[in-house]
């Protein structure tokens, strides 16, 4: 008889698969209901600040915000970007995460005012200057340069000059350092110096027809030291118009011209530009030059339109001749321009014009066949005249001239400013 083979349950094997099925089962509900160390409270990792030992009134170091305001501790630090506030009522800071564009509900419903409120500017109260106080000097002082050759050759110069020995030598170092702040107010400060200058710059009778080349040359250097002390130097100036009342009646020489008021505003010769002596137009420009620096001045300003001597500059203007007078009369235009146009240039306006004005027949009349003899109730016909003669040249000096007088005649309140001819 055959030995049998026994065979393996079914029901062992699915109870083996059950078993395994169960035991996964556990461990994964394990590990989901276990928590990670990484996922361990927040709190256990936030510093806390405690000042009793009761656990809740402890607080974090660090402020924690929120959408709502809460109070900031004396001892918390703050992170940035917050938005905080002092309550005007308790004194305390309060703080919340910030919202952009957050509108302010502690405004609503409050009346909205938008008219506008001027407020008038308080008049400040004029400064008390106590008497005997030193008058104010917006120029300041001028400081003295350190001795040196320089320095004792201009004095030696000065005084050579006033005793009028070697003038040559002396006029030209002191034409070399009237410009220099200093030494031009020292030229100005001696009423020799000054009156000894402006009779070698304008005597007519030492620079006519039969005067030699030396004469001509030395009332030019003298009519630039002018220039050169007074320009730009208000101190130097102020020295001058001391000695212009002591100028009057006093004649350079006493057989020629007049006093030395007067002969410093002719440029031209006497009597006018058509009759008497032609000087030289070099001569003329010095001239001119030392009359703009002098013009800065009220004082002589005033005597200079007593004098007609808008006219004067009118007549050399007008001055036909060669090329030899273009820079004379170019430098007249500047002279009218910067006293008298110009504000960007430190004119005065108001003054002038303010003269009435010859018709253009009248003032056409009045010029003569070769040289024109101008008045000053003709300055608008010759300057516009001027201006047409030298269309084709718009750099030309005399458009911006007569630019700026009609500029200027606008406002200005004449009667007889170009009458209709009759």
């Amino acid at each position: 008889m055959g030995r049998s083979r026994s065979r393996p349950s079914s029901l062992g094997l699915w109870s083996l698969i059950g078993l395994v099925f169960l035991m996964i089962t556990l461990v994964a509900a394990s590990s989901s209901s276990s928590p990670s160390a990484s996922t361990a409270s927040p709190a256990a990792d936030v510093d806390l600040i405690c000042h009793t030992d009761n656990p809740s009134d402890c607080y974090p170091k660090i402020f924690v915000p929120t959408d709502e305001f809460q109070t900031v501790h004396d001892d918390q630090d703050l992170p940035p970007g917050l938005h905080v506030r002092l309550n005007v009522w308790t004194g305390q800071k309060e703080a919340k995460i910030n919202v952009p564009d957050e509108p302010n509900t502690a405004l609503e419903g409050l009346p909205v005012d938008s008219s506008i409120v001027v407020v008038e500017p308080q008049e400040e109260e004029a400064v008390q200057i106590p008497a005997g106080a030193p008058v104010y000097e917006p120029v300041g002082k001028i400081k003295e340069p350190p001795k040196s050759e320089e320095s004792d050759s201009f004095f030696e110069s000065l005084e050579i000059l006033q005793r009028g020995l070697n003038l040559d030598d002396a006029l030209g170092e002191l034409g070399e350092l009237s410009h220099d702040i200093y030494y031009g107010l020292k030229i100005a400060e001696q009423y020799d110096t000054v009156k000894k200058l402006l009779c070698l710059a304008n005597t007519d009778w030492l620079h006519g027809d039969d005067a030699s080349e030396l004469s001509v040359r030395r009332g030019s250097q003298a009519a630039n030291i002018i220039a050169g002390a007074l320009q730009n130097n208000p101190k130097a100036l102020a020295e001058v118009e001391k000695h212009w009342e002591r100028f009057r009646g006093v004649k350079c020489n006493p057989d020629h011209g007049g006093d030395l008021v007067t002969e410093t505003f002719r440029l031209l010769s006497p009597g006018g530009q058509g009759e008497g002596l032609v000087l030289d137009p070099t001569l003329v420009k010095a001239r001119v030059s030392a009359l703009k620096a002098m013009l800065k001045s009220d004082v002589i300003r005033k005597d200079f339109f007593e004098n007609r001597g808008m006219e004067v500059l009118l007549n050399v203007l007008v001055r036909s001749g060669d090329q030899q007078w273009d820079p004379p009369r170019e430098k007249a235009a500047l002279l009218v321009q910067d006293i008298f146009l110009d504000a960007d240039l430190g004119a005065t306006l108001g003054e002038w014009p303010v003269d009435d004005q010859m018709s253009e027949g009248e003032c056409r009349n009045l010029a003569l066949p070769e040289m024109r003899r101008a008045r000053q109730e003709c300055w608008d016909y010759e300057a516009e005249r001027l201006a047409g003669e030298n269309r084709w040249d718009q750099d030309h000096w005399s458009h911006e001239l007569w630019g700026k007088l009609k500029e200027a005649r606008k406002g200005v309140k004449a009667t007889e400013r170009w009458r209709d001819e009759l």
